[in-house]
Parts: C-alpha cells; structure tokens; sequence
C-alpha cells in the first residue's frame, strides 16, 4: 500500500499542531507502507521511508491582485505544483484546507480514495472573513468541497466530529476520531 500526504506544514517548517500531527504520522505509517509527503516549502528528503517533497508556496504570481485574494490564489497554485508529478499511490490524505484544491483533483484524476484529516474548520473562524474578503469564501468552498468528496473523514476529537456535522452535510458513518 501506497499514501499520498498533501500538506501545508512539514518540517522544517511547522507553524501549528497539523504540522507535529502529520510529521507524527509519516513517521507511523511508514512502519507499515510506502509513504510520500507533497508539501509547502523546498524540502526534498527520504528519510526512515519516507519521500518528503515540498512546492514553493507565494512565487508571486499573484503580486499584482488583491491582497485578500492573493493568499488563496498563491495556496491553489502550489496545490497544482505538488501535481507536476506522477501520483503512484493508493490513498491521499489531506490535511488543512492549504492541500484540499490538490487533493480532490488527486482522487479525480488517478481514481483513489481521499481521506480528510480535520484539525480546525472555517465555518468556526468568521474573522478571516474580514482580513482575507473573497479569500476566505475560496478557502471556505475548497474545505466544504474536499469533506463532501472525502471517501472518509478523521476528526481529531468528538468535538470537532460534531463541528463537523453541525455545519456540513456529511455522512456521520464516514467520519471517524
């Protein structure tokens, strides 16, 4: 068996709690499979089994729009970086809405089941509305679209399962803690 992590944060470049969690992970799951990591950043490792290759994130292509919309923009367009590569795997798995554009279009386009990780959602962030305008609907669209097309959804606490069917329509038998 093959896995596909899709994700914002990897090390060295960690800025929150999905980031230990998906470190965490590899680390686990390449006891048991083949593991690779697409990522933010310019990492291009293989250590302890696993591939580890990270995308520039914020090239600038976006310099001249709107600042409350270059971020969602510049996060697409590295999600399309991490595809410039054959996938070879069996499973994607995304984590944070930073990987979720790379994701779906994972599972489309090579026919494999994707799995969504859940560590926070947008619709309990209303205040990236105002700093990020238009940017936090495009982030808000991508989440809600990769929990709807996720062939199963991991919450990291009951808690967030239950954030999770308050504000999605999502099957509650597809969703584990």
């Amino acid at each position: 068996m093959k896995v596909l992590l899709l994700t914002r944060e990897y090390p060295p470049n960690v800025y929150g709690g999905a980031g230990v969690h998906i470190e965490y992970l590899a680390d686990e799951l390449a006891r048991l499979m083949h593991v690779e990591v697409r990522c933010f950043g310019d990492q291009d490792t293989v250590s302890g089994g696993v591939r580890v290759k990270g995308y520039p994130f914020g090239k600038g292509s976006f310099a001249h729009v709107d600042k409350r919309l270059s971020g969602a923009l510049d996060t697409f367009e590295t999600n399309l970086e991490t595809l410039r590569e054959q996938v070879d795997a069996d499973l994607v798995h995304v984590h944070t809405w930073y990987a979720h554009l790379a994701g779906i279009l994972t599972k489309n386009l090579y026919d494999i089941p994707l799995v969504h990780t859940v560590h926070s959602l947008e619709p309990l962030r209303p205040w990236k509305r105002e700093q990020l305008g238009c940017g936090y609907d495009m982030s808000s669209w991508v989440e809600r679209t990769s929990l709807q097309m996720a062939d199963a959804v991991i919450a990291v606490s009951e808690g967030t399962k239950a954030d999770i069917l308050e504000h999605f329509d999502i099957d509650p038998n597809k969703i584990a803690v």
